[in-house]
C-alpha cells in the first residue's frame, strides 16, 4: 500500500513539472516592423515572399528591419530516357537577402529545390509548376522568419 502511494505521489510531481512546449512556437512572432525597401527576379516568388513578410510582419514594434532580396528561379532538365525525350526536371529557387538592422548589414541566402517527373499534359504541367514555385516559396519564407526569430 505504501508503494502505492509512493508511485502515485512520484508520478504525479514528475507529471507536474513536465512542461510541453512546440519546437516552433515563436516562428511567427517577429520583434520587428518589416519593410521590403525591393525585390528583383522572379516576379511570382517574390510576390508570396512579400505576402508571407508582410503577414508575419509587427506594426507596433519600434524596431525595424529593411529587407530587400533577389530571387533566381531554374528549372533545369534532370533526366532523359533512351529516345532523348526529357523525364525528369528540378526546380531550383536560390533567394539572396540583405537585411539591415540600425547600422548592420547581414547578407546570406537561402536555396531550395524540388525534382519531379515531366507530364503529358502541358496545361497540366504548368499548374504543377506554378504549385511548386509556391510550395518553395512558403519554405524560403518560413526559413527566413525563423531566422529573423532566432536573431
Amino acid at each position: 500500500m505504501l508503494k502505492k502511494i509512493f508511485f502515485t505521489i512520484l508520478l504525479l510531481n514528475l507529471l507536474n513539472h513536465c512542461e510541453y512546449k512546440p519546437v516552433y512556437s515563436n516562428q511567427n512572432k517577429v520583434n520587428y516592423k518589416i519593410i521590403v525597401t525591393s525585390f528583383s527576379g522572379d516576379k511570382e516568388i517574390n510576390n508570396l515572399i512579400t505576402s508571407t513578410i508582410k503577414r508575419n510582419n509587427n506594426e507596433s514594434s519600434n524596431k525595424t528591419l529593411n529587407i530587400s532580396f533577389d530571387t533566381k528561379y531554374t528549372k533545369n532538365i534532370l533526366a532523359k530516357n533512351a529516345a532523348g525525350t526529357i523525364t525528369d526536371y528540378q526546380a531550383n529557387v536560390i533567394t539572396k537577402f540583405n537585411i539591415k538592422r540600425e547600422d548592420v548589414s547581414e547578407n546570406f541566402s537561402i536555396n531550395e529545390k524540388f525534382n519531379f517527373k515531366k507530364m503529358t499534359d502541358k496545361y497540366e504541367e504548368k499548374n504543377y509548376e506554378r504549385t511548386i514555385k509556391k510550395n518553395l516559396a512558403d519554405s524560403i519564407s518560413q526559413k527566413l522568419i525563423l531566422r529573423l526569430t532566432v536573431n
